[in-house]
This record gives structure tokens, sequence and C-alpha cells, in this order.
């Protein structure tokens, strides 16, 4: 199994507290004159990492595709600049100790990019429905799941409308083992399930497999 070097989170939710973390730091001032870091780089990391950090929350809010591209820009943006930052003023600066490189999570021995042992597509799945079972339904990844895959993540909605896109599946479930079962309320029977899957790793996670659809029984 590849071995984690990547100082980066894969998971998005740790991403957020890094960010959340070298805001605080990058925008000392006394650390800044310490470590010898560019105020102006400083600024401008702090403006980026914002960024991304709105765009997440708006996204929350309102999971539309345009919000999911948005997020997804600062997210790259923010990433290329703290990248370049560790590079430049973190690494290989002789005024930080070890523990001072770890407090932002950057170790000394750490590399990037770091090979990343999650699958690139999402399982293929089948819906169960069943009549005796009003309102339950059913979902199994078929086949083994891969080498490291923790756990899967469905994302799922009811709509009245085609939904061709996982970004605009707001509900989000982890399982990790066969089926994920919910039972729907009455006046939900007969409407659209839509849902997609992804793999879980501990590295991160696999793209999103295609929408799949079934109705409510």
């Amino acid at each position: 199994m590849p071995t984690r070097t990547d100082w980066i989170p894969k998971r998005e939710e740790e991403l957020a507290d890094l960010m959340g973390l070298w805001q605080g730091k990058l925008g000392d001032s006394a650390l800044q004159g310490t470590y010898g870091w560019s105020g102006e780089e400083c600024g401008k990391i702090i403006a980026a990492l914002r960024a991304f950090l709105d765009a997440r929350t708006a996204y929350a809010g309102a999971p539309t595709k345009a919000n999911h591209t948005e997020k997804e820009k600062c997210k790259t943006e923010g990433l290329a600049l703290m990248r370049k930052f560790a590079r430049e003023y973190i690494r290989n600066n002789p005024k930080m100790s070890d523990g001072h490189k770890q407090d932002l999570g950057v170790s000394p021995g750490d590399k990037e990019p770091s090979p990343v042992g999650t699958p690139d597509a999402g399982p293929e799945s089948e819906a169960e429905i069943n009549a005796k079972s009003p309102g339950v339904v059913k979902v199994r990844y078929l086949g083994a799941k891969p080498y490291g895959v923790d756990r899967i993540e469905i994302a799922w909605d009811l709509s009245g409308d085609a939904v061709d896109s996982p970004d605009l599946l707001p509900h989000k479930e982890t399982f990790s083992r066969n089926p994920w079962e919910h039972t729907f309320r009455h006046d939900d029977r007969g409407k659209k399930l839509y849902y997609s899957l992804r793999y879980l790793t501990k590295e991160g996670e696999s793209h999103w497999s295609d929408v799949r659809e079934v109705i409510v029984p």
C-alpha cells in the first residue's frame, strides 16, 4: 500500500482545518519577523485561503454546480500558493525548527506530490426495491472494495427533475458494508431517487460514479 508522503491532507475537511491554521499563523506579524516570511506573500495566501473557505461555505449552503466549480477553483489556487510558500519559506528555512514546521503541517522529510492509493472512479452499483417493503430503497456497490478503501460515500436526492451531476445531490452518507438502506416517508413513494457513489480511503476520495435513478416503492 502506498505510503503517504504529501503534507497536504486529501480529505477536504482536514484541508479546511489546515488552511484555517495557516490563516492565523501567516497573519501573525511576529512570526513573519521571526521566520523571515514575506508579509506580501503571506497576505496573498491568506486572501486565497479565505476565498476557498468562503466558497466551501457557500457550496455547503447551496450545492449547485456553479458553487462547486467556484469552490474547486479556489481550492486549486490556494493549494498552489501553499505549496510554493512551503518550498520557499518553510521547508529549508534555517530559522524554523522541525517543530515549527510541523506546527504548519510540514515535516522536513515530506515530499510532494505523493502517490495516492485511491481509485480513480467510483463503484458500479445497483438499487434494490421490494413492493412488500414500501418506502425502502437499498443500494449496493458491485464487486469487492479495492485495497485501501475504508468506506463508500453515497450522494442522493429526491427530485422531480432529472439529475445528471453528483454535484447536484446534496444528501451524503457513508457506509462500509452493503447495502446502504434508507426508508423514505409515505409521501415520497413514487418519487425518483437519484444517487451516486464514490470510494473513500485514508488518502482521499475517488471521483463520483455516474448518477443512477430508482423509483421509491
